[in-house]
């Protein structure tokens, strides 16, 4: 196992809610070369939050037509993903036509498709570890569109024992997020 990368809080605040927030000083861990068949990479995400928004990845969409499966190995989060919109066959970076949570569950294994902006979120006290099958590598392409928007197109905020979500007001629209299963998101 290889330690692939890491993203520090310098970098986060990039997406982050409130980009002068403090918290956790490195956000997460991506490991490569893990000696498995099927499964490539496998991200650490700390516990925490950066004032009160929770930890999480910085999202991205990928450049290249390969879908992606993670699968959750331990800890609480939450997968956010995002479709692009598309008007006369024209990506509108600013728009999202669809917003869906998954709940993971250690062992859930969720495929993720092209057309879908997605972030983990670590919701629990504990890391967040999981795994994914993507080879390809990431390109700078792939965040651009993240960073420009300040982040995905909502942030999850913990409010006492709840989570409160918080529209991304770079995004001319944000449709009402669906709360699904892994299973249920193969559907959509």
């Amino acid at each position: 196992m290889k330690l692939k990368s890491t993203r520090p809080i310098q970098e986060l605040k990039e997406v982050l809610y409130n980009p002068n927030s403090k918290g956790p000083q490195e956000a997460y861990w991506v490991f490569s070369e893990l000696g498995h068949k099927k499964w490539e990479n496998m991200t650490i995400i700390s516990p925490g939050t950066y004032d009160k928004e929770f930890n999480k990845t910085y999202g991205h969409y990928h450049s290249v037509d390969i879908n992606e499966t993670y699968k959750l190995l331990s800890g609480k989060g939450i997968l956010m993903l995002q479709k692009k919109f598309y008007e006369n066959n024209n990506w509108i970076q600013n728009k999202v036509e669809q917003v869906c949570f998954i709940t993971a569950n250690p062992g859930d294994e969720i495929i993720i498709t092209p057309e879908w902006g997605h972030a983990w979120t670590n919701m629990g006290d504990l890391p967040l570890i999981s795994l994914d099958t993507w080879r390809s590598g990431h390109k700078p392409s792939d965040y651009e569109n993240i960073k420009k928007l300040q982040g995905m197109a909502y942030y999850l905020i913990k409010e006492k024992n709840d989570v409160k979500i918080v529209p991304n007001p770079n995004y001319e629209n944000s449709p009402e997020p669906k709360w699904i299963t892994p299973q249920e998101f193969i559907n959509i």
